[in-house]
């Protein structure tokens, strides 16, 4: 298949993340690069030999651009989102798809119209832990999930004005929390029936949004997810200019059976271990393989969306979760 031309909107900390994997790419070729900031986006024209963008609609009017990443704040994506589906581009994001269900919505509906190709990025999406995590309760010889616990505690965001900001992001649960919404969501693998978030102002009463924030989600069938995230803690933060924070992660699963599985790094190589009545069975995270963007070359293509990339639907439905309202 011929190679995938994509521009890029968004030069800042998300590209920053993403540039390994658009570099691994074989199928898709950076073309190139928009930022308000045009110097962030000439360090990524130059990173990837392509062409410093003067605005979003030169790219929307290059016909030699097949599909866009929009590496850009949700409160500002939905717009050049739309203008995206209008000129024909494919379109590939990052989570939250947008701030309002709303907004979700109406994006959703303009590219199933349009018939664009579309995939939002979410930290399973490069994450093989959870991929090998999804084929062992597929394969269900441990048992299904019956229980998902996090909880992430982080130094909040200080290298923007708009993370803590309610109506333009949310708070901690939308910054950083639905990334394993989706994930237990994923791999409980049936429908929620009941979805209760809680929040609160612990330690930082100036913030415009809470510190601590968790959610209760339960599953049909049985299932239940205990998700926990708090910028109440003073951590560390390494520097203001991106997502270089202190991070801890406290994280199991339970099957209905009785396994506890966690993970770990056995001879340098990421796994799951699974215990149950002092037994253990360690279980191997195989590579990916082909890169999300390979993926989504090959789904704009014709091809089935890989499972690693999110569906406009299921994004929809983490934010209608966040934001307590149907979706």
């Amino acid at each position: 298949m011929s190679e995938l031309r994509l521009a890029v909107l968004g030069c800042g900390d998300f590209a920053r993340w993403q540039s390994g994997s658009l570099k691994k790419s074989k199928l898709v070729k950076p073309v190139g690069f928009f930022d308000l900031d045009a110097a962030r986006a000439k360090r990524y024209a130059d990173e990837f030999g392509a062409a410093v963008c003067d605005s979003p609609e030169a790219i929307f009017a290059d016909a030699d651009v097949h599909a866009v990443a929009l590496f850009v704040p949700p409160w500002v994506r939905k717009g050049l989102f739309l203008q995206a589906v209008r000129a024909g581009k494919h379109v590939i994001c990052t989570k939250p798809l947008a701030s309002t269900v709303a907004d979700c919505q109406e994006m959703r509906a303009a590219a199933e119209k349009a018939g664009i190709r579309t995939g939002v990025i979410y930290k399973r999406t490069e994450d093989a832990a959870v991929e090998a995590a999804k084929s062992l309760f597929e394969d269900g010889r441990l048992g299904g999930l019956a229980l998902y616990r996090q909880d992430w505690i982080h130094a909040y965001p200080q290298w923007n004005n708009w993370a803590t900001d309610p109506q333009k992001n949310g708070g901690p649960f939308m910054d950083a929390m639905i990334h394993n919404l989706n994930i237990a969501n994923y791999l409980m693998g049936r429908p929620v029936t009941e979805a209760t978030l809680y929040s609160d102002r612990l330690a930082h009463p100036d913030l415009p949004c809470a510190d601590t924030e968790g959610m209760i989600v339960r599953y049909e069938g049985g299932g239940l997810s205990n998700l926990f995230i708090t910028w109440a803690a003073d951590l560390a933060t390494y520097g203001t200019d991106g997502n270089n924070r202190e991070h801890i992660d406290l994280f199991y699963m339970v099957t209905d059976r009785g396994w506890r599985i966690t993970q770990d790094r056995r001879d340098g190589k990421g796994v799951l271990v699974a215990s149950r009545e002092g037994k253990e069975e360690v279980v191997p995270c195989p590579p990916l393989g082909e890169t999300h963007y390979d993926g989504f070359a090959e789904y704009v293509a014709g091809g089935q969306r890989p499972r690693t990339l999110v569906d406009l639907e299921t994004a929809c439905e983490d934010l209608a979760l966040v934001r307590q309202e149907p979706k």
